[in-house]
C-alpha cells in the first residue's frame, strides 16, 4: 500500500464543506493558532501523540484543525478510518508495535461515515498502546465537558484511557467583520500520568496567544519552531506540499 497516497485520501474525506483541504500554514496565516503552537503540536505528533480537537458549535473548525495536524504524522504511519466496529476489533488484534493512527471523523451519535458512539468509543480509546494512536473530534468546549461526555454513560471511557490522549485542542468561533474568526482557545497536553495541563491559551481581548506554564522539553522544540517559521516564510499553503516538507524535515533528522 502507498501509505502517503492512502493517508492523503483519508484526510481529504474529512472535508465536510468542500473546497481545498487547509494546511497548517493556512491556519497560521488566518490567525487560528501561533507558530509556537503549531510547532508544539508537530513535535507531539512526531513523537507518537494521540489527538482530540473540540468545539461545541458546528463549523468552528475542529475537523479542519485535526486534518491539518494529521499532516504532521511521521512517514509510514497509516491512517485507518473507523467506519465500523469491526475496524476497532481488528485493530485491537494487531500488534501494538505496528504503527497506525485510527481516525474517527467525530465522536457523535449521528449515522454518518466515520462517526462512532456507544461502546465503540471506549474500545476506540483502548487502541492507544505502543505505536497505535487515535485521532478524533467532538462537540465540547472544555476539558471538563470532554470528560463528562466520554467518561459517563453510555460511552464509559476510563479516565486513564482519556489521559493517554497526548494533545487536546479546543476551537472558538465568533462573528467578526468580514466573516467568522476561528481561534484555538486552549491547547492541553497530557503528562503521561493521566492528567492534562494547559500549555497555550488565546486572549480574546488582544487576539494573541500566550504560553501557560512550562513547556515539556523546551530545549528540543527549537528546530520545530524554526521549521514552521520557514514554512510560513515560504508561503506554500497546499497541504500536499506542506506534507512533503514535513517528511523531508523528519528525514533530515529532527530531534
Amino acid at each position: 500500500m502507498d501509505i502517503e497516497r492512502h493517508n492523503h485520501q483519508q484526510i481529504e474525506q474529512l472535508k465536510q464543506r468542500g473546497g481545498r483541504t487547509l494546511s497548517i500554514v493556512d491556519l497560521i496565516q488566518a490567525g487560528t493558532l501561533s507558530v509556537e503552537m503549531a510547532a508544539y503540536a508537530m513535535r507531539a505528533m512526531h513523537q507518537g501523540a494521540s489527538l482530540l480537537t473540540g468545539a461545541r458549535p458546528g463549523g468552528a473548525g475542529k475537523t479542519t484543525l485535526m486534518a491539518a495536524i494529521l499532516n504532521f504524522l511521521p512517514r509510514d504511519v497509516p491512517l485507518v478510518t473507523v467506519d465500523g466496529s469491526y475496524v476497532i476489533s481488528e485493530g485491537l488484534k494487531c500488534s501494538a508495535a505496528d504503527p497506525a493512527c485510527y481516525l474517527a471523523h467525530e465522536i457523535g451519535s449521528g449515522d454518518w461515515y466515520g462517526y462512532i458512539w456507544g461502546r465503540d468509543v471506549a474500545d476506540f480509546f483502548s487502541l492507544i498502546d505502543g505505536n497505535r494512536r487515535v485521532a478524533s473530534c467532538l462537540h465540547a468546549d472544555t476539558l471538563h465537558e470532554v470528560t463528562d461526555i466520554l467518561c459517563s454513560a453510555p460511552l464509559g471511557v476510563s479516565r486513564s484511557a482519556l489521559g493517554r490522549v497526548s494533545v487536546v485542542l479546543f476551537m472558538h468561533v465568533a462573528r467578526w467583520p468580514g466573516g467568522n474568526r476561528r481561534r484555538v482557545a486552549t491547547f492541553w497536553e497530557s503528562d503521561g500520568q493521566g492528567e492534562h495541563h494547559l500549555r497555550f491559551q488565546w486572549d480574546a481581548l488582544t487576539d494573541t496567544f500566550r504560553q501557560v506554564g512550562e513547556l515539556c522539553q523546551p530545549e528540543h522544540l527549537g528546530r520545530y519552531v524554526q521549521f514552521v517559521r520557514q514554512l510560513l516564510k515560504e508561503g506554500e499553503v497546499e497541504a500536499e506540499s506542506v506534507r512533503r516538507k514535513v517528511l523531508a524535515f523528519y528525514r533530515d533528522g529532527a530531534s
